[in-house]
């Protein structure tokens, strides 16, 4: 299972080559990639560059999702404390804020889910993440358009490990499959192919 204190490499992969085409995205997608796979400092040049980014463009919801992912790397790395919960809070509020602000936006939802889908137990994300991740899976099953293949193929692995962490491994099943059918990105594939290894065959 992934875990936002432990995020698998692959994630960093997807995510960040959707922020933008600039070459401030540019280097925010390797800051927030470095983060994702453990750079404190990384993290930290993440957020305030993202911050740089939403005081020039207030509107810009992915920024602002990613901000809020970016913010719970930030409390990842911290000390039990005050400042760790603040960041955390942060985060979450900043990723809910550019989820309403932009419901039709398939990439702001998914790294909000993903990121909740990531979070240990403890949090109690994980119906926040499931109903996040379905909703986004109804919405790409009516429009494919919404998510590009490989940001679909991300889609399927989360909604399914959501379902078997909630004991339904048939729906686990059928979403992995869904997204094994992609083909779309050869680390997706394997961490799929490795999950439909972790339930029985009947």
């Amino acid at each position: 299972m992934k875990s936002i204190w432990l995020v698998s490499v692959f994630l960093s992969a997807v995510f960040p080559l959707s922020l933008g085409a600039t070459s401030d995205d540019a280097k925010i997608a390797r800051l927030y990639a470095r983060g994702l796979a453990g750079d404190k400092q990384a993290v930290i040049d993440c957020v305030a560059a993202l911050e740089q980014t939403l005081v020039a463009q207030p509107n810009d919801q992915l920024a602002r999702v990613y901000l809020g992912s970016a913010y719970t790397l930030r409390s990842r790395d911290l000390p039990f404390g005050v400042a760790k919960w603040n960041a955390l809070r942060h985060g979450m509020g900043l990723m809910d804020e550019a989820a309403a602000a932009a419901p039709d936006n398939g990439k702001v939802r998914l790294l909000r889910a993903v990121t909740y889908e990531a979070f240990p137990a403890l949090l109690a994300r994980g119906r926040t993440a499931r109903h996040a991740l379905d909703d986004l899976v109804a919405a790409v099953e009516k429009n494919p358009e919404a998510l590009k293949p490989s940001d679909q193929q991300l889609l399927y692995l989360n909604a399914g490990e959501a379902a078997e962490k909630a004991g339904d491994k048939t729906r686990a099943t059928e979403l992995w499959q869904r997204g094994l059918a992609l083909h779309a990105d050869e680390k997706l594939t394997e961490e799929i192919r490795a999950a439909l290894a972790r339930i029985p065959s009947s």
